[in-house]
């Protein structure tokens, strides 16, 4: 009830909002980009931002007419008001979340203080800051993406005070978390490179604001003196049941082990305080070889770095590393060159990050299922806003199987099926071992296809765009390829539209829409949503 109460609310500014369109429509390129230094000045004689929502609002949708082409719909201005008053706005994937985000930024913007739009990579970051940017620059505002397209440079000081000095930022959630954790590690006040926080929009905001809530981002230093060959080494030759015991997530040793242990090292007493360290790297090493499994827990990147996964999303976690030395117990493992172990300098979560903003909003497709658990940890309203037409997207029933390898054969079968017709197939898994598996069966049938696991946010957008085309089949995680539109090729939308399988045991409801989502956004006309999930 509150949220419809809301949307009646927000109607009514809409309403002001248009009343303004035709006056912005009469108005020359400069009058109208001129209105920005009026509405500065207006701020500065005492008016609000809420007095000056409708006509600036009007105005940055003229401005998107006529640079990019295209008006905002009637809904992505609800959303954009939403997200203004510090809301959270749902809007289903596809309604143009990005082009509803110029109109509070630039809004706020006209405060004269930070406005920053976060996503969840680098790829989406430089991209909404490329294609948007030519806008507000015609509004004669500034803009700068916090992030490199060559992801192995690193801004200086001196560049993060000239990018976060724009009046409009795009970077990634991470991206903001170090420079923040940076900021306040320099050592002089002229080093200094982030403005006082003010606005922000979180892109996919139930993930970052909820399942990586708690993730802390950390700065480390002071690396120790570390050996963890010795520690790998003994591990490898311990047998499971007479050395170890593992539960449930959990490994120690046995008494034989300990004993093993004992004798290996040439020492009277594991346990005993000047061989602690030994102890710390040996248990350590054996939950590296237990407990964590390669492209489950972790991956090895191209240049030898061990990279963690993000267990619900798939997705690789830059700059994120173990503590206490089990990420150079898996790099030891794995026979990479081992980072130096370090102590902590400075970490903050995300959400305690979001926290320090006076004005924090956020959109996503799939963020009404966790209102509840929003309003409790942020005290943030959630307002679905409608669609800007019905989704067209057939959701057909479950399929439940009695175990992996029953699932996946059917799934395969359903693939290869819909594939013969032509039709496009996009093949959603968990996990980048489920995408290997699927990829197996289908080089075995020969069926041509794709391979999407949130390894590289760049080159997966490219694949992911053309998932909607004639005879493609495409492999992915849940998280490969998010944000990115795929338009169906010539003659797909009379088979019936981009078919995705979802493979694999649903979660909850949040996890299960951004997969069924990419069927049914309007630029991909009619599609069928299909998931196949595996009894428990």
């Amino acid at each position: 009830m509150r949220g419809k109460r809301r949307l009646k609310q927000f109607h009514k500014i809409l309403r002001r909002v248009k009343c303004f369109r035709q006056a912005m429509s009469d108005l020359t390129d400069r009058e109208l980009s001129q209105l920005t230094v009026s509405f500065k000045r207006r701020l500065k004689q005492g008016e609000s931002l809420d007095d000056l929502l409708p006509e600036a609002y009007a105005a940055i949708c003229e401005a998107d007419h006529r640079v990019l082409g295209q008006f905002p719909y009637d809904v992505q201005i609800l959303g954009g008001i939403a997200l203004h008053k510090g809301m959270l706005a749902e809007m289903n994937t596809g309604e143009g979340k990005t082009l509803m985000a110029t109109m509070p930024l630039y809004l706020n913007a006209l405060s004269e203080k930070s406005a920053i739009l976060l996503t969840t990579n680098d790829y989406l970051a430089l991209r909404d800051a490329e294609e948007m940017g030519p806008v507000y620059q015609f509004m004669g505002l500034s803009v700068a993406a916090g992030v490199s397209r060559k992801t192995e440079k690193s801004f200086g000081n001196k560049e993060k005070k000239k990018i976060y000095a724009a009046d409009i930022v795009y970077t990634t959630h991470g991206g903001l978390g170090f420079d923040y954790l940076i900021n306040n590690l320099v050592t002089t006040t002229a080093d200094k490179f982030l403005r006082e926080f003010y606005f922000v929009i979180v892109d996919e905001a139930d993930s970052v604001l909820l399942d990586a809530a708690q993730t802390p981002l950390v700065i480390s230093g002071s690396p120790r003196v570390q050996s963890n060959d010795l520690a790998d080494f003994f591990v490898t030759t311990l047998i499971e049941g007479r050395d170890y015991e593992k539960e449930e997530g959990s490994v120690w040793l046995t008494e034989a082990g300990i004993r093993y242990a004992e004798h290996f090292f040439r020492i009277d007493n594991f346990y005993a305080e000047e061989y602690f360290e030994i102890n710390r790297r040996v248990t350590f090493a054996l939950r590296a070889h237990t407990l964590f499994e390669m492209k489950k827990s972790y991956m090895i990147s191209d240049d030898g770095e061990l990279q963690l996964l993000d267990g619900g999303s798939g997705r690789l976690m830059s700059g994120v590393k173990l503590s206490g030395g089990q990420h150079q117990a898996l790099e030891a493992k794995e026979k990479v060159k081992i980072s130096a172990e370090s102590r902590y300098m400075a970490s903050v979560t995300f959400q305690n990050l979001f926290l320090m903003f006076p004005k924090m909003s956020g959109m996503s497709g799939t963020i009404s299922d966790a209102a509840g658990e929003l309003w409790d940890v942020y005290h943030k309203e959630v307002v679905v806003i409608p669609p800007n037409r019905p989704v067209r997207r057939k959701d057909l029933r479950d399929r439940c199987y009695r175990n992996a390898e029953q699932q996946l054969t059917a799934a395969m079968k359903e693939v290869i099926a819909i594939h013969e017709t032509g039709r496009p197939v996009l093949i959603v898994v968990s996990t980048i071992p489920e995408t290997e598996l699927a990829s197996g069966y289908l080089v075995r049938a020969r069926v041509p296809h794709s391979v999407l696991n949130a390894n590289n946010a760049f080159w997966e957008a490219e694949i992911i765009r053309e998932a909607g085309r004639m005879n493609a089949v495409t492999v992915a995680t849940g998280m490969a390829g998010r944000g990115t539109d795929i338009k169906l090729g010539e003659g797909v939308k009379e088979l019936g539209g981009l078919a995705v399988i979802g493979i694999g045991w649903v979660i909850s409801g949040r996890n299960v829409r951004p997969e069924a989502g990419p069927a049914g956004r309007e630029t991909r006309e009619a599609a069928v949503s299909l998931f196949l999930c595996r009894m428990v």
